[in-house]
C-alpha cells in the first residue's frame, strides 16, 4: 500500500532531525569544553595561547559539524529518492516504530510540528493503528454496531492511542492477562461505542485541547447515529487535554459539551507534577554556572507539553507571553470551566498498597495523590494502592472504577 501524504518523508525527515541532533550536541560540547578550559588552565594563560588554543578547539568542533552536516545532507537525499520509489517504508508502519513516534512527539513536539511535520502526530481518530477521518461514511464502516453512547480515550504525554490496548492485568505482577482492554470491555459491559484518539503529545495542552474540541465537534456530527451521551477518559496529560477542550467548546458555545456527561482522569496532574518542578529547577540552577548553562539550555529543550505538567496548565492564558522557563509562576492558572451537566471523576493510583505521606506524595511515581485527586471542580475520587502510573491504562481494578462511575 502506499504511503499517504502525512507518512511521505516520514524517514527522510527522521535522518535530517539526527543529522541536527548531532550537530546541537556537537555544540553542546563545545560550550562545555570552553567554559571548563577558561575556569581551568585558560584563567592563568597568556592572552594569545588562550586565543589559539580557542581558535584551534573552534575549527576542530566546526570540522566535526560540517562532517555530520554532510554525511546528513547525503543520507537526507539518498533516503528521499528511496521514498519516492517507496522503497523505504515508513517506520510508523510497526508498532514498534509508533511507540517510539510517541515517546519524540511527547518530548520534543512542539519543535517536530514546525521543523519536520511529517514526524509530528496530528489530533487524529485511531481504529487498528491508523487514522479515521471522521466523515459519516468510514465511521459507518469501521463502527457498523454504532451506539448512542460514545466513549472517547485519550491518552498521555509521550503515549499513542495504543497504549489502552495493553494487556490488562487483574493484579499487579500477576503474568496471566485478561486479554481485553478498556474499550472492548466497555463495549460489551455499557452497550456502548468506544473511540480512541492520538494526538502530538508534545504541543501545548491547550493547542491540543483547541483540536480535540474541533475533533469531537466532527466526530459527534458525522456519527452514524445521534449521540446521545458522551464520556471522556484522559490518561495523565490526556486527562488535561480532555478538561481543555471541554472548556474551550463550552465557551464557544459548541454542541457537544452539552451531551457530554462523564469526564474521567486518570493519574491526570491536575495541579501539577512534581518530576516536571524539579526538571524546571534543575534547569535553572545549571543556567547559573558557565561550565554547565549549555546543559541546561539542553534540559530547557522539553517540550511545551511536559512544561505544562509543572502546574497542570489547561489555557493559552496560562502560558501566553510567560518565559517557559521560570523558576517560579507569576500568576494563578486560569479557572477551568465545564458545564454544570458534566460529572468530574478523579482515579489516583499509588506504589504502596497502604501509603503514609511519603506514599502519597510520591504516588503513582509521577503524579503525587493530591494532584491527581484535586477537588476543583467537585469530582468522585478513588484511590488504589500497589500501581504505577502506566497501570492505570489496562488494570483491572482501575477498569471496575471506570465501569461503576459511567454507569452513573
Amino acid at each position: 500500500m502506499a504511503a499517504s501524504s502525512h507518512q511521505s518523508g516520514e524517514v527522510a525527515a527522521s535522518v535530517e532531525a539526527v543529522t541536527d541532533v548531532l550537530g546541537h550536541l556537537t555544540v553542546t560540547t563545545h560550550q562545555v569544553h570552553r567554559a571548563i578550559a577558561r575556569r581551568g588552565l585558560g584563567s592563568v594563560l597568556p592572552m594569545p595561547v588562550r586565543s589559539a588554543q580557542d581558535a584551534v578547539t573552534a575549527l576542530v568542533y566546526g570540522i566535526v559539524r560540517a562532517g555530520i552536516a554532510v554525511v546528513g545532507r547525503a543520507a537526507t537525499l539518498t533516503v528521499e529518492s528511496l521514498e519516492r520509489t517507496r522503497t523505504a517504508q515508513p517506520w510508523t508502519g510497526t508498532p514498534r516504530g509508533r511507540r517510539l513516534a510517541g515517546v519524540l512527539n511527547g518530548a520534543v513536539g512542539d519543535r517536530l510540528a514546525d521543523r519536520y511535520p511529517p514526524l509530528a502526530s496530528r489530533m487524529r481518530i485511531r481504529v487498528d493503528g491508523t487514522d479515521l477521518e471522521p466523515d459519516r461514511a468510514a465511521l459507518a464502516r469501521h463502527y457498523p454496531a454504532a451506539a448512542t453512547s460514545l466513549v472517547v480515550f485519550v491518552h498521555g504525554v509521550i503515549e499513542t492511542d495504543e497504549w489502552w490496548n495493553g494487556p490488562a492485568r487483574a493484579r499487579a505482577g500477576d503474568p496471566t492477562a485478561i486479554g481485553e482492554d478498556f474499550g472492548t470491555r466497555l463495549t460489551r459491559d455499557l452497550a456502548c461505542s468506544t473511540v480512541q484518539v492520538r494526538y502530538n503529545s508534545g504541543r501545548h495542552v491547550s493547542d491540543n485541547g483547541a483540536d480535540l474540541a474541533d475533533l469531537l465537534d466532527e466526530l459527534v456530527t458525522a456519527w452514524p447515529r445521534p449521540v446521545r451521551q458522551l464520556a471522556l477518559v484522559g490518561h495523565s496529560m490526556g486527562g488535561l487535554v480532555a478538561r481543555s477542550a471541554l472548556h474551550q467548546a463550552f465557551e464557544q458555545g459548541r454542541a457537544w459539551p452539552h451531551q457530554t456527561r462523564h469526564l474521567v482522569c486518570l493519574g491526570t496532574p491536575h495541579t501539577g507534577a512534581p518530576l516536571e518542578r524539579g526538571a524546571n529547577a534543575l534547569a535553572w540552577g545549571l543556567r547559573q554556572f558557565d561550565e554547565s548553562a549549555p546543559v541546561a539550555a539542553l534540559l530547557a529543550a522539553r517540550s511545551a507539553g511536559i512544561k505544562d505538567m509543572r502546574h497542570g496548565s489547561l489555557h493559552q492564558q496560562d502560558w501566553h507571553g510567560a518565559d517557559p522557563d521560570a523558576l517560579h509562576r507569576n500568576s494563578a492558572p486560569h479557572p477551568y470551566q465545564p458545564p454544570a451537566g458534566v460529572r468530574h471523576s478523579n482515579l489516583a493510583a499509588t506504589l504502596s498498597g497502604n501509603p503514609g505521606r511519603l506514599g502519597h506524595w510520591i504516588g503513582d511515581l509521577l503524579v503525587p495523590t493530591r494532584s491527581a485527586l484535586a477537588p476543583t471542580p467537585p469530582a468522585r475520587t478513588h484511590l488504589i494502592g500497589g500501581l504505577r502510573h502506566g497501570d492505570l491504562l489496562t488494570h483491572d481494578a482501575v477498569y471496575t472504577q471506570l465501569l461503576n462511575w459511567l454507569h452513573t
